[in-house]
């Protein structure tokens, strides 16, 4: 019984270390949809906020494995003896909630911020197919020049 008050506190505290990391996420994403908004896209910040959250979520992963591991290990002793362990499988409810409603919001935010990066690169892209039409103009113009396409009856009067 005593390996598996230490197997539940374990858990416990796995869940409350997953609620740290996906505030932490949840924030980073903020930072992300500011980022998005701003005039001028600062691609450095942004993938800065990737590359934490890419090692924020790998460690939500590594607890989420962890806590399964636990949990198959002590179920059926918790689940026999559910009133030895009441107040901490209520703890390990809330915070499974928290948890959820944390992952809810990050989900939602990263939606809206994947629609505000679409319209971030499509005027980006906008920008783009200008330069790329203006530097074919230019190429055209240069090589007709060079071609020496220019007709030079235009460049001299006949009636002189």
């Amino acid at each position: 019984m005593d390996q598996t008050a230490t197997y539940v506190n374990i858990m416990l505290e796995s869940l409350q270390r997953k609620k740290g990391y996906l505030k932490e996420i949840l924030e980073l994403t903020e930072e992300q949809e500011r980022i998005a908004k701003e005039k001028k896209f600062d691609e450095d910040a942004f993938g800065e906020a990737i590359d934490k959250k890419e090692i924020l979520i790998n460690n939500v992963n590594e607890i989420d494995k962890g806590f399964t591991s636990v949990y198959d290990r002590v179920r059926s002793e918790v689940l026999d003896k559910k009133e030895v362990y009441a107040k901490e499988l209520k703890s390990m409810q809330e915070l499974i909630r928290e948890c959820v409603d944390l992952g809810m919001a990050i989900e939602v935010l990263e939606e809206r911020n994947r629609a505000t990066l679409e319209q971030v690169f499509k005027v980006g892209f906008k920008g783009i197919n200008k330069v790329k039409k203006s530097k074919k103009v230019a190429d055209k113009y240069y090589k007709s020049m060079a071609n020496g396409v220019v007709n030079d009856s235009i460049l001299y009067d006949r009636k002189k």
